[in-house]
């Protein structure tokens, strides 16, 4: 008889608070007040969280002494020089400017949504720029990353509803081309995905649409284990993973510009693995069939499959306790889990959560939360990374810099990304392909909003240009001001070999000295223009509300 799965489905507003003391002691499986609220009490800090529809404390967590006399001031480690590898055909980060150290100010409410009315945060001027304000769980890993890679990275969602203002330029909504011509498809040989299916044989199409995953309708099915070789359990799964399953659920709804249904599913529990997970060679260069990933995921099933009721799941995430040694068990693809409930295709074993020797681990990135997300979307989707031959040169292929969630660090998907994987409908799609010229209004495209947000202009069914407005906003919170405006790429998927496909259409003024990250200043102001592909594309207004954009024939 299969026990009990409890089904977290974590709120919107989880985990990003800014941890508190107080007098009053809390203790393990009490009544707490509002999930996520993280309280220190005598060298443990524990954490609100909601089990059975209850909000209840969570085990305590023994933390430093230092820490848990002034919690919310943790020490930030000084950047030290670090190795940090040059992005592989896998999508590890290239390593950025060293992390500037934020002052302190009045932390910022992350749970609620802004109006763009009031304008965006610019908190930060890249990737880099070490967080102002994280909850204690989130800041030792932010500690232990910074001192590996002297980068803080993406750990937020900034969140913003469009207002009501709207621009002064007359812009035309009057016509559309139908937005199946806009659906620049993968050629039907292509082994990766950056477009549309339609060329695919049904079969191959069948298999990608039912792992749109992460997608604003997905079920994902968490399988907590230990063994002989990885740390020993002293949290419920829920509570160790709690800061990386809430920001993976709460960006997917926020991105989600339709309807939405995503559930992560999660034991009250680890399950006993028989084996040592280190006998299966689990590491993110393997593909999904490596003989090694094939067995465990078969042995993991056998031993799981009557313990967990795998109903309608379309996504596997397979976790160790925290503090398994790195070498033990990594992030690596893995599919085809057949269980009683049915055949789940797409799978990934995520990195522990263990804070030493991430300077002597390749890909110790994906410590960071962005970067379960990321990996997702090569596991669970397909989608390919977009960051060319990784020499950051413009002279060579240098795809969209690192721009888009699927670069080796970037910000959030592209517009054209989202329409693919769901989250923007078609509704929100400018398809256009004048003769003459027209005149077009995009709202962010990590803003919240029915409004539209791309533009996409057909050259053939396998080549499109695509036009998108970017503000400090989403995943991209931590682009300066200055790089806030209008990305022109092209999309040419007869372009083969992993991580082509996607270029910027780069300014002629390019600034190419003061960059914030590889590509930072590509965006389009007001007034610049860009000509490609036989097309003038030009930014005739710009505000919070996003950019007006006139295209015409060059």
């Amino acid at each position: 008889m299969k026990r009990s799965v409890v089904t977290i489905v974590i709120a919107l507003v989880a985990a990003l608070i800014l941890p508190t003391t107080s007098s009053a002691a809390p203790k393990a499986g009490a009544k707490c007040p509002k999930k996520g609220k993280i309280q220190v009490y005598k060298s443990y800090e524990y954490t609100c969280v909601k089990k059975s529809g209850k909000l209840i404390w969570s085990k305590g967590k023994k933390i430093s002494e230092s820490t848990a006399a002034n919690p919310e001031n943790s020490p930030t480690p000084e950047p030290t020089p670090a190795a940090s590898p040059i992005p592989s055909t896998n999508s590890g980060p290239a390593p950025l400017p060293t992390s500037t150290p934020s002052p302190t100010t009045t932390p910022r409410d992350w749970n609620s949504l802004r109006s763009t009315d009031m304008g965006y945060i610019h908190d930060y001027n890249s990737w880099c720029d070490i967080e102002k304000d994280l909850p204690i769980s989130l800041k030792r890993i932010e500690d232990a990353y910074v001192q590996a890679t002297r980068c803080s990275g993406i750990y937020r969602v900034a969140k913003y509803q469009l207002g009501d203002a709207r621009p002064k330029s007359a812009y035309d909504n009057s016509y559309s081309v139908d937005t199946a011509q806009c659906q620049i498809s993968e050629p039907a040989d292509s082994r990766h995905l950056r477009g549309f299916m339609n060329l695919w044989e049904q079969g191959r199409r069948d298999y990608y649409l039912r792992n749109i995953v992460p997608g604003p309708k997905m079920k994902v099915q968490i399988i907590p284990i230990y063994a002989s070789d990885t740390a020993q359990p002293l949290n419920t799964p829920a509570d160790d993973y709690e800061p990386y399953l809430s920001f993976f659920e709460e960006w997917a709804k926020y991105s989600s510009d339709g309807e939405t249904n995503i559930q992560i599913r999660i034991p009250n529990q680890y399950f006993k693995f028989s084996k040592k997970v280190s006998e299966y060679g689990l590491y993110h260069e393997n593909n999904h069939d490596n003989p090694g990933h094939t067995r465990f995921v078969n042995d993991l099933v056998g031993e799981v499959d009557e313990k967990i009721d795998f109903t309608g799941a379309n996504a596997v995430l397979v976790l160790v306790p925290p503090g398994t040694p790195l070498i033990n068990f990594q992030q690596a693809a893995v599919k085809n889990f057949n269980t009683k409930e049915g055949r789940i295709e797409s799978g990934s074993t995520m990195y522990p959560l263990t804070l030493n020797g991430l300077e002597t681990t390749k890909y110790s990135s994906f410590l960071v939360p962005f970067w379960w997300i990321h990996e997702m979307y090569h596991t669970g989707f397909g989608f390919d990374d977009h960051y060319g031959d990784g020499q950051r040169n413009v002279s060579t292929e240098y795809g969209m810099g690192w721009w888009s969630l699927m670069t080796p660090w970037g910000g959030d998907l592209l517009a054209w990304e989202k329409w693919i994987a769901g989250f923007t409908t078609d509704s929100q799609v400018h398809c256009v392909k004048p003769n003459g010229s027209t005149v077009r209004w995009i709202a962010p495209s990590s803003v919240k909003t029915k409004e539209k947000k791309l533009i996409v202009i057909p050259i053939s069914q396998t080549k499109g240009i695509m036009i998108e407005s970017v503000r400090a906003a989403g995943l991209y919170y931590k682009i300066p001001k200055r790089s806030e405006g209008v990305l022109v790429y092209v999309a040419d998927l007869e372009i083969k070999g992993h991580g082509y496909g996607l270029k910027l259409v780069l300014p002629e003024n390019l600034n190419l000295v003061d960059n914030s990250f590889f590509l930072s200043d590509a965006s389009l102001q007001s007034g610049d223009s860009v000509i490609t592909n036989g097309y003038k594309i030009t930014v005739v207004e710009s505000g919070n509300f996003g950019d007006v954009v006139r295209i015409e024939k060059a």
